[in-house]
């Protein structure tokens, strides 16, 4: 929790490895970008405190699933690549 914290403030890349087909739900105000704005600070919930968003932060979600079948509503908001190696 603490390095998705300071990946967030930061604007760092974090990477969620060897994800399901469902997404846990704790990375949903990140996903759906549900922010507030405080004193000039963009802050997105990330556990018990709020945490200060950067605009540069990237969330990558890697599988090691062949054909991943998620929901619709995650491949609307996810920009999907596939690439095998």
């Amino acid at each position: 929790l603490l390095a998705r914290q300071l990946a967030a403030q930061y604007g760092k890349p974090f990477l969620f490895d060897n994800i399901a087909e469902e997404l846990d739900p704790m990375i949903d105000p990140i996903r759906d970008f549900r922010s507030t704005v405080v004193h000039g600070m963009t802050m997105v919930l990330l556990g018990d405190p709020d945490s200060e968003w950067s605009e540069t932060v990237q969330l990558m979600l890697r599988t090691k699933m062949n054909n991943p079948k998620s929901s619709l509503e995650v491949m609307g908001k996810v920009a999907i690549g596939n690439c095998a190696i």
